[in-house]
């Protein structure tokens, strides 16, 4: 199962308080390895004005649900606010892993600076998503697996 957020950025958040959001967001009692989170805030936040998670999530994998946090960027941030609904698990607890977007140009100096945070991969924007490869092979093999989108946009 995935869960999805929005959360609002630039401008009506910097990039630093946005990543400190998402912080907040995803960690809570028993939470491990917050540190990794804390420690890549500047290289989060280069990831974050590029406008990378508008169209490809950061991802959370490991306890409960596989969480997609989805940024919005200008009007749409304004009009949309600050409010997140709060998760209903802490998906930092226990093992976790967190997927980060990149575009080519910097993936080789972000995975360089974060090579230290071992639970924090990174990802090509190019790559095709890994859950739509999944969906389109459990189809292909009829398999009658059902995928559902809890997310409804408007």
């Amino acid at each position: 199962m995935r869960v999805r957020r929005d959360i609002s950025s630039i401008p009506l958040r910097s990039a630093t308080d946005t990543w400190q959001g998402i912080i907040e967001l995803v960690t809570g009692p028993g939470s491990k390895d917050v540190e990794q989170l804390r420690c890549a805030a500047g290289v989060m936040g280069s990831i974050i004005t590029d406008e990378h998670p508008t169209s490809r999530a950061i991802m959370f994998e490991g306890a409960g649900p596989q969480l997609r946090i989805y940024l919005r960027y200008g009007m749409k941030a304004l009009e949309e606010g600050t409010k997140v609904d709060a998760l209903t698990w802490n998906p930092t607890d226990g093992d976790w892993t967190m997927h980060v977007p990149c575009d080519a140009e910097n993936i080789d100096w972000v995975k360089k600076s974060l090579a230290a945070c071992t639970r924090i991969k990174i990802f090509d924007v190019a790559e095709t998503d890994r859950a739509e490869n999944e969906e389109k092979r459990a189809a292909a093999k009829g398999d009658g697996s059902i995928v559902v989108d809890w997310n409804l946009r408007g």
